[in-house]
C-alpha cells in the first residue's frame, strides 16, 4: 500500500472511524496500526498488542482489579500499550531483536 494525495482524506476517515470502536480494542489496533503506516509511510510489522482480556488473565482471582479493567476505556488501554511499549524497547527489545536475527537469520 502506497500513500499519496488521498493521505490526508484517509486519516481524518480513520480518526473518526475510531471512535466508533472505543470498547473494541482488537478494532482499534488494526486503525491504529493503518494511521501508523499513513504516519510513518513505511513498512512495518507489529509484534504484540494488548487487550482487555489479557488483563482479566493475569488478574484473574483479584475482584477488585477485575472491577477497574471493566471500567477502562480506550484512552486508559492506549495509554497501557504506550507504557508497554516504552518499557519494551528501553529493557528488551534491541537486545532481543540482535539476538533473534543473528539466531535465525545470519
Amino acid at each position: 500500500m502506497k500513500t499519496g494525495m488521498y493521505d490526508e482524506i484517509i486519516m481524518e476517515a480513520l480518526q473518526d472511524y475510531r471512535k466508533w470502536f472505543d470498547d473494541e480494542p482488537c478494532k482499534l489496533q488494526e486503525i491504529d496500526m493503518a494511521i501508523n503506516f499513513l504516519n510513518h509511510n513505511k513498512e512495518f510489522f507489529p509484534i504484540t498488542a494488548v487487550r482487555k482480556d489479557d488483563l482479566f488473565h493475569i488478574f484473574g482471582d483479584d475482584s477488585a482489579a477485575q472491577e477497574v479493567i471493566k471500567k477502562m476505556d480506550a484512552g486508559d488501554m492506549e495509554a497501557l500499550a504506550s507504557k508497554l511499549a516504552d518499557d519494551y524497547c528501553t529493557q528488551l527489545y534491541w537486545d532481543s531483536l540482535k539476538v533473534i536475527v543473528e539466531s535465525k537469520f545470519i
